[in-house]
């Protein structure tokens, strides 16, 4: 069987590949580890991954008792040891630079700049009067984030001078380091799933993505998939394309952020993982792609399995309460059988006291339903949504 060494995941993660031929190996933090994990690698390594150096060595000396084949992680701060180990091995997995580009939002940037992607305006900035100075000569509204933040953390949009200070101030604060800032680009904005097998990418599907507006813009739900023109269908898959084909990324999953601006679509973020905020799921019951088992079928040389039709389409719809008093909760288990309806969570409670919301890790929960187009889908969970109630009152002064 090939050696296999997974850094961090979830249960749903070990739960898709449970019963393929592969000597596992797993690197997991201490607030991580489940008994699924415990049961499902044949070595569990406890430490905090995310230390490249400590991760590095060791992988070194795993790699000695046991030859690893490969490595791969599914989760955000796992990509970087993983690229990091895949490379001073000398085995299979995602490219160093393809995960540092994608990690580091302003070496992606200057990556993007001699290329031919369409121009965003951006620029790394240490201080607040640097980002004034980028707001009068973009003579519009810009987005001040963290190079390496992700979830909405420390993100804002500043549309005036007086607005620079505290969105510079407060992105430093959530988020610590380098602050980047770029042109907003006004359009709807969508995520593309994709996967990679030798260098050749398989667009998947185009998500909507629906959000708090301005200033952070978290996001609030997902429709796949999305309904879009194919002039403009066309446009994001070949950007897609161009811009996986020159961060070099070969292999597995990818993730990117793009807005369809006046002058067509912009890159905003690439990720070389699936999609977070249970965008996975949809790709795994409307499309019918596990991206987790063909990444490991193919890094273990297995042959292709075979794949269950997806439903179709989905959505994702979150709870995101912010700035109340929870009074009341009802319906959440009537919603949660709903037709259609294959994934619901809610942590809302009553007492609870709920502040602004400052990042998507403030959300309170989400209703996921799939159906055989995009309009039935968003029918089954209007159907659960109508099921539920919320009583709310303003949060005290």
């Amino acid at each position: 069987m090939a050696h296999i060494l997974i850094v961090g995941g979830h249960d749903e993660t070990f739960r898709m590949i449970e019963d393929l031929p592969v000597e596992l190996s797993v690197f997991q933090n201490s607030e991580s580890v489940t008994a699924r994990q415990t049961r499902r690698a044949h070595r569990l390594c406890v430490f905090d991954y995310r230390n490249q150096t400590e991760a590095l060595c060791m992988a070194r000396a795993l790699h000695e008792v046991q030859p690893v084949d490969a490595v791969v992680s599914f989760t955000e701060h796992g990509l970087m040891p993983a690229a990091v180990i895949k490379e001073a091995l000398g085995i299979k997995g995602n490219t160093l630079e393809a995960v540092r580009l994608t990690r580091d939002k302003i070496a992606m940037r200057e990556h993007m700049a001699g290329r031919d992607f369409g121009a965003v305006l951006t620029r790394s900035c240490h201080s607040a009067s640097e980002v004034r100075s980028f707001l009068r000569a973009v003579g519009g509204p810009i987005v001040v984030k963290p190079a390496a933040g992700s979830g909405s953390s420390g993100v804002f949009r500043v549309s005036s001078l007086d607005q620079v200070e505290s969105a510079f101030a407060r992105s430093r604060g959530e988020y610590p380091g380098p602050t980047l800032v770029e042109e907003f680009i006004d359009g709807p904005e969508y995520s593309v799933e994709s996967f990679s097998t030798d260098g050749r990418h398989d667009i998947i599907a185009v998500t909507h993505k629906t959000t708090t507006g301005p200033p952070r813009y978290i996001e609030t739900g997902h429709l796949m998939p999305a309904v879009i023109a194919a002039s403009a269908l066309a446009e994001i898959r070949g950007l897609v394309t161009d811009f996986l084909n020159s961060i070099g990324h070969s292999f597995g999953p990818a993730h990117t952020e793009v807005r369809f601006g006046p002058f067509g679509p912009r890159i905003i973020e690439g990720n070389t993982r699936p999609g977070g905020d249970f965008i996975w799921e949809l790709v795994l019951r409307a499309m019918g792609r596990d991206l987790v088992r063909e990444s490991i079928c193919h890094l273990a040389g297995l042959p292709p399995q075979s794949r269950t039709p997806g439903r179709g389409a989905g959505c994702v719809a979150f709870f995101a309460y912010e700035n109340v008093v929870i009074e009341r909760v009802q319906g959440i288990e009537a919603a949660r059988r709903a037709e259609g309806v294959i994934r619901l969570q809610c942590s809302l409670e009553p007492g609870q006291h709920l502040g602004p919301l400052r990042s998507s890790a403030d959300r309170q929960g989400v209703i996921v339903a799939v159906g055989t187009d995009l309009g039935d889908a968003e029918r089954r969970l209007a159907d659960a949504q109508a099921q539920i109630r919320v009583d709310t009152s303003p949060l005290p002064r």
